[in-house]
C-alpha cells in the first residue's frame, strides 16, 4: 500500500502565520462558511474525512461613532469612550477586545487607544468613527444565543462619553486559536480512513493519498462548530 500520509504526519506542516496576538498564538477569523483567505477565488472542496470541533470564540464587530460639532471634541469623546470600553473588558472574564490584522485577531487594550486612527462616516464628514472586535469564549454548553448574549450585554453597559454611540455592526463570526495544533488529529483521521479502505478492498489493491502538504483549513459546520480538514484526494488501484 502506497501511503503519503506517513510523510505528511512526520512533517506536520503548519499554516503560515500572518500576525500574532499578544499571547503569541495565532487566532484566525472564520468568515461565513469558510476560512478567510483573500487570495483564494473559490472555497476548497470539503473531503470525506473531517475533524469536528467547536470554535474557540464568538466574535462581532462593534462601531463607535461621535457627531459632536468640533473635531477636537469628537476625538476626545470617542477616545474616552474607547478607553472606558477597554477598561470594562479587562474586568470581564468572558469578554475581550481585538483588532483584525490580515484575518487574525490582535488583542486590544487601553494603552493602544491613543494609537488608533479614527475614521470618518461615509455619509457625514462631521462624524468620527472607530471599529473594534468584541469576542467571548465559547463554553461547552453554549448556544449562539447564550454566547452572543454576553456580548450584547457588554455593549449595552459601555459608559459612553458625550455624543458617542456604540453599536454592534455586522453578523456573528467565529475564531479558532492556533489551528496548527489540530493538524495531527486530521492526519490521523485520514490515515485511519485509508487503512479501513485498504482492508475493504483486500491485499490485491493499494490506496494512495495525495495532497497532504496542503494547508489545514476549515469550514463552519454549525452556529458554533467547525469542520477541520486537509484538502486531499484518495485513489484505489490494483497492485502491479
Amino acid at each position: 500500500m502506497k501511503m503519503l500520509v506517513a510523510v505528511a504526519a512526520a512533517t506536520l506542516l503548519a499554516t503560515p502565520a500572518l500576525a500574532q496576538d499578544q499571547t503569541e498564538i495565532n487566532e484566525i477569523v472564520v468568515t461565513g462558511s469558510r476560512m478567510q483567505r483573500p487570495y483564494e477565488v473559490a472555497p476548497p472542496v470539503v473531503p470525506v474525512v473531517t475533524v469536528a470541533r467547536r470554535a474557540d470564540n464568538l466574535i462581532v464587530s462593534i462601531w463607535a461613532v461621535n457627531d459632536t460639532r468640533e473635531a477636537a471634541g469628537r476625538r476626545d469623546e470617542l477616545m474616552r469612550t474607547l478607553r472606558s470600553m477597554a477598561r470594562a473588558a479587562q474586568n470581564e472574564p468572558d469578554i475581550a477586545l481585538s483588532i483584525q490584522v490580515d484575518g487574525q485577531l490582535v488583542a486590544f487594550n487601553e494603552d493602544m487607544v491613543s494609537s488608533l486612527t479614527l475614521g470618518v462616516d461615509d455619509d457625514r464628514s462631521d462624524t468620527s468613527t472607530a471599529s473594534l472586535i468584541v469576542k467571548t469564549p465559547i463554553r461547552p454548553g453554549d448556544t449562539l444565543d447564550s454566547a452572543s448574549g454576553r456580548i450584547v450585554q457588554f455593549v449595552a453597559r459601555i459608559d459612553k462619553a458625550g455624543r458617542s454611540l456604540v453599536n454592534i455592526n455586522g453578523g456573528w463570526q467565529l475564531s479558532i486559536v492556533n489551528p496548527a495544533q489540530y493538524r495531527p488529529a486530521v492526519v490521523e483521521a485520514i490515515a485511519a480512513d485509508a487503512r479501513r479502505t485498504t482492508a475493504m478492498f483486500g491485499p490485491d489493491y493499494a490506496v494512495e493519498v495525495e495532497g497532504m502538504a496542503n494547508n489545514l483549513t476549515w469550514v463552519q459546520s454549525g452556529p458554533l462548530d467547525l469542520a477541520l480538514f486537509i484538502p486531499y484526494s484518495m485513489s484505489v488501484t490494483p497492485k502491479p
